[in-house]
């Protein structure tokens, strides 16, 4: 018995801390169903859940996704500038087109599978390193990563997966080596790039023509 009792009770200090450390993120306003029925009701949206097609849930300080289940019309939901460490609890909202994330402190791009019409994802002022899980997407044509955590060829070649890409804004990051331009290369429906305020701008001779060169269908880099 003491054999069992000992790994048990490491499993039970584990949990413990894994629910403080939730509990802690969870201080501060909460996103709950009679806050969100409130938000309705002074936005004039629909009392009734399933019929809003948008939400603005922005500057409330919400740091968790949470109490959306019975939003499933929503198309488009605005959750920037609050302190969400994650996406997180979107699996009912399978109609989202738009999906405005910025402004936060999300470290990783995750839970997004359900949401196969999104068309729009804005993940900028984050603290994101990695771009990941966006392939699975089907229908994503834009996606804004401006001022996050991103460096180097390897935090960036998940973008060559998303077939549908037609616009990436991944402007004040910290992107240095010209070999970015091989993720971009292969993007076949790549059509306007934005990579200002990263240091591989100066990195790449004639940096303007090469892109466009390389990236067949490029019709906007940067500023133009």
């Amino acid at each position: 018995m003491p054999q069992i009792s000992e790994p048990l009770s490491e499993i039970d200090n584990a949990l413990s801390k894994l629910e403080a450390i939730k509990e802690e993120e969870r201080k501060g306003p909460r996103m709950t169903k009679e806050a969100i029925r409130k938000h309705c009701k002074e936005n004039k949206l629909y009392f009734t859940p399933h019929l809003n097609d948008v939400l603005y849930l922005h500057f409330k300080g919400y740091s968790c996704i949470e109490n959306l289940e019975e939003y499933t019309g929503l198309k488009c939901l605005w959750l920037e500038n609050n302190g969400l460490l994650r996406i997180e609890n979107l699996s009912a909202q399978t109609k989202l087109r738009s999906l405005y994330l910025h402004n936060n402190i999300i470290r990783k791009i995750e839970n997004l599978e359900e949401l196969q019409l999104l068309d729009t994802i804005n993940l900028s002022h984050n603290f994101i390193t990695k771009i990941e899980n966006l392939s699975m997407l089907p229908v994503l044509h834009n996606v804004t990563l401006s001022h996050n955590k991103l460096e180097t060829v390897e935090d960036i070649c998940h973008l060559a997966q998303c077939l549908e890409l037609s616009v990436v804004d991944l402007s004040y990051n910290n992107l240095q080596s010209p070999d970015v331009i091989q993720v971009f290369a292969a993007m076949s429906n790549l059509r306007v790039l934005n990579l200002m305020g990263n240091p591989v701008k100066s990195n790449i001779r004639n940096y303007r023509n090469v892109l466009t060169v390389q990236c067949k269908n490029l019709q906007h880099l940067d500023d133009r």
